[in-house]
């Protein structure tokens, strides 16, 4: 764990581990305490914002629920499950309750927008702390529940009580919404100066009830897609990469307990599933074309949005990844098809091929 302030040198406050231990003192402090450190780090922040009267920003990240879930031994049972997940959720409900405390005995509460949300889908299938989600897919999927994750904005006297939004928007979107509240400008360029684009809009007239999502659709990735795995226009979802598809396949021959996110991309052959996400939230019942219904004419509309994002690569490139990860041999076969699909881009764009004959 690492501390520091703008400008200096960051310096190491103690290592972790995964046993319950305790002893900062001597630079050891395991996964089950380390909430401990990140709430006081947020309410020392909020004291000194207080005290400043200027408008601050805090970013706080807890471990709770991430797996491996060790509950403090302050919140061990005190679920109704008395599980290791349930035991963890229950002690982020009472820290996020700590910090709401805070900024209402600092009177910081009417002039404060709280947003909590989380970073991904669940990790569903691991005994006996797995996450929980109602949709399809976990973590590190195309599906629903790799990226649909809770959100909840709070803001008295701006947000309205007990309000519910159903606006496609993500956490993409928190960037350009606390930019716009602080009144600060994105930048133009990166620290190399090159020029930055950041796929983010402002969601404050959402959150305040005054407009809509400028967003009508989103794209799924997996680590390695450069085209997304599926795709979302209005409520209709087309699904192209079935990666992790109710654990049917996994990452080996073995008999494998992680059975959502492991497994590899795995994609349909020439159209996509298709599901309407305002009837079919679970992605149960492909609608592209069966027995009593067909939606053949939403795969131009889904063409169309990809089309345009696989345009930006062109204009904006994407970044190296931060790290490498192994997906295979790299050929002489991906390395001329990389050439051929730049070419492609800068000429023609990206284009999806309907399904022909009856």
């Amino acid at each position: 764990m690492l501390s520091g302030k703008a400008g200096e040198k960051a310096h190491e406050d103690f290592k972790l581990n995964g046993q319950y231990q305790n002893e900062p003192e001597k630079g050891i402090v395991g996964i089950p305490f380390v909430d401990r450190y990140i709430e006081k780090a947020a309410l020392d922040d909020i004291d000194d914002a207080a005290q400043r009267g200027q408008p601050f920003f805090i970013n706080v990240n807890f471990m709770k629920v991430h797996q491996p879930n060790m509950p403090d031994p302050d919140y061990i049972g005190k679920s109704l499950s008395k599980s290791k997940y349930a035991d963890s959720l229950v002690e982020l409900d009472a820290r996020v309750g700590h910090i709401m405390d805070k900024l209402r005995e600092k009177g910081l509460d009417k002039n404060t927008l709280v947003f909590f949300t989380t970073d991904n889908g669940a990790w569903q299938d691991v005994y006996p702390d797995a996450g929980y989600t109602p949709f399809r897919g976990t973590k590190g999927t195309d599906r629903e529940g790799g990226a649909r994750v809770p959100a909840i904005a709070w803001w008295p006297g701006k947000i309205k009580p007990h309000s519910r939004n159903f606006d496609i928007l993500g956490g993409l979107d928190c960037m350009a919404t606390f930019a716009s509240l602080a009144g600060v400008e994105l930048p133009k360029n990166d620290r190399e100066g090159k020029p930055i684009i950041f796929d983010s809009y402002d969601m404050s007239p959402v959150l305040f009830g005054t407009g809509k999502s400028k967003r009508n659709s989103w794209f799924y990735f997996t680590k390695n897609e450069l085209t997304p795995g599926a795709v979302r226009v209005a409520q209709f979802e087309a699904v192209f990469n079935l990666r992790g598809d109710a654990g049917v396949k996994t990452g080996g021959l073995a008999v494998d307990s992680n059975l959502g996110w492991k497994g590899p991309e795995s994609y349909v052959a020439t159209v996509p599933q298709v599901f309407d996400l305002f009837q079919d939230p679970q992605e149960r019942y492909d609608i592209f074309m069966n027995n009593y219904t067909e939606h053949t004419w939403t795969l131009p509309t889904f063409n169309a949005a990809v089309k345009d994002l696989m345009q930006t690569y062109v204009k904006y490139p994407p970044r190296k990844l931060q790290s490498e990860g192994y997906s295979g041999p790299i050929t002489l076969t991906q390395y001329e098809r990389f050439k051929f699909v730049r070419d492609e881009l800068e000429k023609n764009g990206f284009s999806i091929p309907t399904s022909s004959g009856n």
